[in-house]
């Protein structure tokens, strides 16, 4: 009964220990090429010795009294260690540094270690749409982001509309729906990046955009106008015709009236002509002859 609680809080304090390790974890990105700085916690006494180890391998050691200030393999030529703060510097960082740190001071290993992990610029992406078939007789489609991002590091994607971004996620790829809003974007594209960079892909034609129709409204003050132009015209063109049909039948009139006089004159004339006598044989009275002929 006593061992089994003994073997229970050896458990417990076993767990709370490797939650506390788990606690003290920091992660820390560094670009390829640049240089890392790793600071221990504060100790509140004068520093006696420093060990650094790069997973369970020696890195950087240093005892004040029995060993010299000394690195070990890759590390050489181009790591410092601050023996008076214990602060490690190592330049040029490349991938194959990527490691747990962790530090022992006067002695006593620290709970903070350093998950290290040297990244390089996000690659150039290129977007494009999966099914290579994609068009608008589909109902969605799928865009990848096209690219390497396996030694960036975390890397998140945008996806943008026409210059807009419209969507981000962690995956490269992203649904994109044949709808209303959709179809009136002409042009698509992706972006990556990480904590030192970012880079965005050429546009992309997009396979579900159509066209709008639609005419320009017109503006109220036109359409007045319109209005107005459309009921003179007519108005215009029938007063010309009864001005034409008017002078026409002037005219005509003016000449039916300078005929008249030459009528009357001729009804006159012939009013006042006497017909010659005609005697019971039939015969013209000389008397009466003579006068027409005088007339």
């Amino acid at each position: 009964m006593g061992r089994s609680v003994v073997l229970g809080a050896l458990l417990v304090l076993l767990v709370a220990n490797v939650s506390f390790c788990q606690a003290q974890t920091v992660e820390k990105y560094i670009k390829v090429g640049e240089t890392l700085q790793l600071s221990p916690q504060s100790v509140g006494v004068a520093i006696t010795s420093v060990v650094w180890k790069y997973g369970k391998n020696l890195l950087a050691e240093w005892e004040t009294t029995q060993i010299p200030l000394t690195y070990y393999s890759k590390f050489k030529g181009r790591t410092t260690l601050n023996t008076g703060t214990g602060e490690l510097e190592i330049r040029n960082m490349t991938a194959a540094d990527n490691e747990v740190y962790t530090v022992e001071i006067n002695n006593h290993v620290q709970s903070r270690v350093h998950k290290v992990m040297a990244i390089e610029d996000v690659p150039q992406p290129e977007v494009e749409a999966q099914p290579l078939a994609c068009s608008s007789a589909l109902e969605d489609c799928k865009l990848v982001c096209q690219g390497d991002a396996s030694k960036a590091g975390p890397v998140e994607y945008f996806w943008e509309k026409d210059g807009k971004e419209w969507a981000t996620s962690e995956e490269n790829t992203v649904k994109l729906i044949n709808d209303a809003e959709t179809q009136r974007v002409k042009k698509l594209s992706c972006r990556i990046k990480n904590g030192f960079s970012q880079k965005k892909s050429n546009a992309l034609d997009n396979p579900f955009y159509r066209e709008e129709t639609t005419k320009e409204p017109s503006s109220p003050g036109s359409g007045v106008i319109v209005g107005i132009v459309s009921v003179l015209i007519p108005l215009v063109v029938v007063a010309v015709l009864l001005a034409v049909l008017y002078r026409t039948l002037e005219s005509f009139k003016n000449k039916v009236d300078s005929c008249l006089p030459c009528k009357k004159s001729t009804n006159a004339a012939n009013a006042t002509t006497t017909e010659p006598n005609v005697n019971e044989k039939g015969e013209i009275d000389p008397l009466t002859a003579e006068l027409d002929t005088r007339q």
